[in-house]
């Protein structure tokens, strides 16, 4: 709905005195015809007809300041609080919740909430002895920085440098280009998981490996690419590890082409390093990876492609990536 300033109710008044057609006014104010009837139906005094721009003001801001009021608070309608704590326990972001009610159903956009209510509940919850803290990224913690990452690039043969990419990857404008990483066990534990992200879409995947070598590389990227349609797999960038030294097979038998960030530039693949961070959220630092079941990592994996993000318009990964896909099987 259109909210009008205090130049355009001077205008309506003048014209309204004038006896001017409310789509006239509409058109000379720049708003519509709608927003102008709905302006004088509920902005004149009651007793008399006669619309005076102050007074409206006045009366739009004191909606404006109960409308507020109610929002703040939301958690005395059972249902909306049922809505946001259990999509909370589910993984989802206070953001993720408030700008998916936006786009969700009639009943849901009335009652929507934003994200910085949901926070100060959650806050006023944990002073009370709650625990919803407990479900946001990282329990609500500050992320750590860990310094410079990566590995040497001498040992990967042939290895295509990132800086040889198609420019048209970095504006992620297309859907079909990856990055890949692994996420380890603990020192000592053979175990880890390979992941995937497309950086157009942020549709993410996981496979879990036996040990960290390039043949089980090669046999993850083949679980995940080799169902999709070629134009879903165009590129993928890698770090330098050792595990993408076979990375001439994964572009022959999959036709995706592989390349390497730069050593020590994990920002080159900053998408993966954050979908890497939403699945430490199910499994968190020290998590031995040869202990948890295909299932479970499926289930995490549906949960991160199934949340809605702000930068897709609060549409999921999993909507915009397969939107378009004809007979695709889809696998999480």
């Amino acid at each position: 709905m259109a909210h009008l300033t205090r130049c355009q109710r001077d205008q309506l008044a003048v014209l309204y005195q004038l006896g001017t057609q409310q789509e006239k006014i509409a058109s000379l104010i720049s708003c519509s015809q709608s927003t102008v009837s709905r302006e004088l139906e509920r902005s004149r005094p009651p007793l008399y007809d006669r619309y005076t721009a102050h007074v409206a003001q006045e009366r739009a801001r004191l909606r404006r300041t109960a409308s507020y009021r109610q929002r703040e608070h939301w958690y005395d309608n059972p249902d909306v609080l049922r809505y946001v704590v259990e999509h909370l326990r589910a993984g989802k972001s206070p953001d993720a919740i408030a700008g998916r009610m936006k786009r969700a159903s009639p009943w849901h956009r009335e009652h929507a909430v934003s994200h910085e209510a949901i926070y100060r509940y959650i806050w006023k919850a944990k002073e009370e002895g709650g625990c919803l803290h407990l479900h946001l990224p990282r329990k609500g913690k500050r992320p750590r920085f860990y310094g410079l990452q990566g590995a040497s690039a001498s040992h990967i043969p042939n290895r295509r440098d990132i800086r040889e990419r198609p420019k048209i990857v970095d504006k992620k404008k297309r859907c079909g280009d990856w990055e890949s990483d692994l996420v380890m066990s603990p020192r000592g534990v053979t175990g880890a998981v390979a992941t995937f992200v497309e950086r157009y879409s942020k549709y993410f995947r996981a496979v879990l490996l036996k040990n960290q070598t390039a043949d089980e590389m090669v046999r993850a990227a083949t679980e995940v690419f080799s169902p999709m349609p070629e134009e879903r797999r165009l590129t993928m960038t890698h770090d330098n590890g050792s595990e993408i030294s076979k990375h001439e097979e994964i572009t022959r038998t999959l036709k995706i082409v592989v390349y390497c960030a730069e050593p020590y530039r994990s920002w080159q693949r900053g998408l993966n390093e954050h979908s890497n961070g939403l699945l430490r959220r199910f499994f968190p630092k020290g998590t031995d990876f040869s202990a948890i079941t295909p299932q479970e990592l499926a289930e995490a994996v549906e949960k991160i492609n199934n949340c809605p993000r702000r930068s897709l318009h609060y549409l999921t990964p999993k909507e915009v990536f397969l939107s378009g896909i004809k007979d695709y099987a889809f696998q999480s």
